[in-house]
């Protein structure tokens, strides 16, 4: 089990000692991540202090500061997954829907995730600017974590995350203070955005 790998391991620390003390906040959760190129994260936020260890490859962050949360789109989306049908034909099904009830198919409601569908990785005019018109806006830094490197990612700071090759990595999450003053100022900046949409192009 994950558990086993992660108590008699000696290839990473238990837990972050420094960490802990600079966040005033114990160890919450270690995340072992394995991937390649191929996979993508979507552009999207956490509510944890997080320390990420390469261990082998190179992982590819690109962060965008909370501030930037007027330009990023971030909206309310039905939470879904891939579900591969009997002729193996993939399909997008929402979370919470029996499909075999057929009666009560339009009554049920799927669970409701923050998502940013517009990728600030891409060049301005692969995105509809009609729909994200403030986009051009945010402020994109990339982040390129080689092995034996660790990233500190503060939270409520937006991150897309890729690997450059065939990449293991773990990560530490500290939850965030929520007396932090930053928290304070994110839902400022974002409830100025959401209560009239009004931020100048």
């Amino acid at each position: 089990e994950l558990q086993n790998i992660f108590d008699n391991s000696v290839l990473f620390p238990k837990t972050i000692p420094f960490a802990e003390e600079a966040f005033n906040t114990p160890l919450e959760a270690v995340n072992l991540w394995v991937g390649d190129e191929r996979a993508v994260s979507s552009m999207h936020k956490d509510h944890y202090e997080n320390l990420f260890l390469v261990l082998s490859g190179e992982k590819v962050f690109t962060i965008c500061p909370p501030s930037d949360t007027a330009f990023l789109y971030e909206k309310d989306f039905d939470s879904s997954r891939l579900h591969c049908k009997e002729n193996h034909e993939w399909v997008v099904r929402l979370d919470n829907l029996d499909l075999s009830d057929n009666e009560n198919k339009e009554k049920s409601v799927s669970q409701r995730v923050k998502w940013i569908e517009p990728d600030v990785t891409e060049p301005t005019e692969f995105n509809d600017k009609k729909r994200y018109p403030l986009l051009h806006n945010a402020h994109p830094i990339e982040v390129r974590v080689k092995e034996g490197e660790m990233l500190y990612l503060p939270s409520l700071w937006f991150h897309r995350v890729t690997q450059s090759c065939e990449t293991v990595g773990i990560n530490y999450w500290f939850d965030m203070r929520f007396d932090d003053p930053k928290w304070c100022y994110f839902h400022f900046l974002k409830s100025i955005f959401d209560n009239g949409e009004n931020v100048g192009s």
